[in-house]
């Protein structure tokens, strides 16, 4: 019997769309990452409901209508429609899991378990959680098998740390933790940061020379100074920020006793989280959360504006979209506001930097027992140097609640760092434009 072939290829598109349907975020129509609280999401909604649920937050519709459209691609999401949508796909309350608090867990202290039931589409490893501790600096992460997931790609990890003895005592029972041994490792990396600062300011700033030189704590940029991102422009000073990356490293006293793999390694991690770190803490600088501004001073708007998304020779104003709204929302929601939130320090933020470095490092397996061991003792450096650094004023408690929550930051950063890796693999496979050779085989794990 013969058949239609016009048909047959309407059979097949829909089929596909089917397909690629069963793959979106139920709540707004992105590329879902598994099944979170329940249902099937992306990460970005996974984490709005994760923080509505934990914080408590009650949300009143934008228009009072109650029936706005939730989709990945809108600039603004009404919170209140998104939360009912959540709740409407099948999101669970009960699913989010908030320990209970003590005196010393007054602030953003909760973890979750999402329950991934996860596929070869949606991700390979799932979600591990241990509970956190105060008085333990260091985050056991949970070892990949390297033919099981590219280095690149690795799972997001919980912030948390298994207990070594439970913290319920008040603040008078908060012991501060010893001295720093060895070097203070904060305090060479605080001086390393003010130094790039003022290295931004000479090669990215239009101003009076007496104006760009001298050290301080300061954001590199003012208002004044930044302007519109070409992507152009910024691609082309890549390397200027891959050679500020390397020497940072170089000022670490530590990476000098490890071997030749293991210092590429240390470098492409660094890579990595400093390109997706630093944005992040100059925007938070300067105060003004309508701007996303990157190490060259160039910003991208994050409202109505199309600051830094115009059509360029190279790309396309929808290509940028395509590619890096989603990203800067995943980015703003999971880090950005976190950093508002705790309004985090210099300081705090020099210490995030290398925490977060070293912690990925040592949860490679093909990183040597040698390194690992001295990174364990680097990370316990780095806490113990941020708890004395704090003023005497302050008060234990306080202290701990500072660090507590940095430690929190983590498993978001972990998260987005994967998602960035995957947007810039999909954009070189797909050539919808050409980034810059070194950073390409840093993020693709090249010799």
């Amino acid at each position: 019997m013969s058949s239609d072939p016009a048909s047959e290829e309407n059979e097949h598109v829909d089929v596909e769309s089917l397909e690629v349907e069963q793959y979106d975020c139920k709540i707004c129509s992105a590329h879902a990452t598994g099944f979170h609280f329940d249902a099937q999401s992306c990460s970005a909604c996974a984490a709005f409901f994760r923080r509505a649920v934990s914080l408590g937050r009650e949300y009143t519709c934008i228009n009072g209508q109650n029936n706005c459209t939730i989709l990945y691609t809108e600039r603004a999401l009404c919170r209140a429609c998104r939360m009912q949508k959540c709740i409407k796909v099948g999101m669970k309350r009960e699913s989010v899991q908030m320990p209970a608090k003590s005196k010393i867990q007054k602030t953003r202290s909760y973890y979750t378990q999402s329950g991934l039931r996860r596929n070869k589409r949606f991700g390979i490893t799932e979600l591990k959680l241990k509970n956190f501790s105060i008085s333990t600096p260091l985050i056991d992460l949970p070892q990949i098998k390297t033919e099981e997931l590219p280095e690149e790609d690795l799972p997001s990890c919980s912030s948390s740390q298994q207990m070594s003895q439970p913290v319920t005592s008040p603040e008078s029972s908060i012991s501060s933790p010893r001295a720093c041994v060895d070097e203070n490792l904060l305090k060479i990396f605080i001086a390393e940061e003010m130094k790039i600062s003022e290295r931004r300011r000479i090669m990215f700033c239009e101003r009076p020379v007496a104006s760009l030189v001298g050290q301080t704590k300061e954001c590199c940029f003012t208002m004044s100074d930044i302007r519109p991102l070409k992507f152009r422009s910024f691609r082309k000073s890549i390397r200027t920020h891959l050679l500020l990356i390397y020497e940072w490293l170089r000022v670490w006293p530590a990476y000098h006793q490890f071997n030749e793999t293991d210092k590429m390694t240390c470098f492409r991690k660094c890579a990595l989280y400093h390109t997706l770190l630093d944005p992040c803490f100059i925007s938070l600088q300067l105060k003004d959360r309508s701007k996303f501004v990157m190490q060259n001073g160039g910003y991208v708007s994050t409202n109505e504006s199309d600051d830094g998304w115009e059509d360029e020779k190279e790309i396309s104003r929808d290509n940028k979209k395509l590619i890096y709204w989603p990203l800067l929302n995943r980015i703003k929601s999971d880090i950005l506001d976190q950093f508002f939130v705790l309004d985090l320090s210099f300081d705090e933020f020099v210490a995030l930097k290398a925490i977060i470095t070293m912690q990925m490092i040592s949860a490679i397996p093909d990183v040597s027992k040698e390194t690992k061991l001295i990174l364990n003792n680097q990370v316990d450096n780095i806490i113990q140097c941020l708890h004395h650094n704090y003023p005497d004023s302050c008060g234990q408690l306080h202290k701990a609640e500072r660090i507590g929550n940095i430690f929190m930051l983590l498993s978001p950063i972990f998260d987005t760092a994967t998602n960035f890796v995957e947007s810039h693999h999909q954009v070189q496979f797909f050539d919808i434009w050409q980034l810059d050779s070194l950073m390409l085989q840093f993020l693709q794990n090249k010799a």
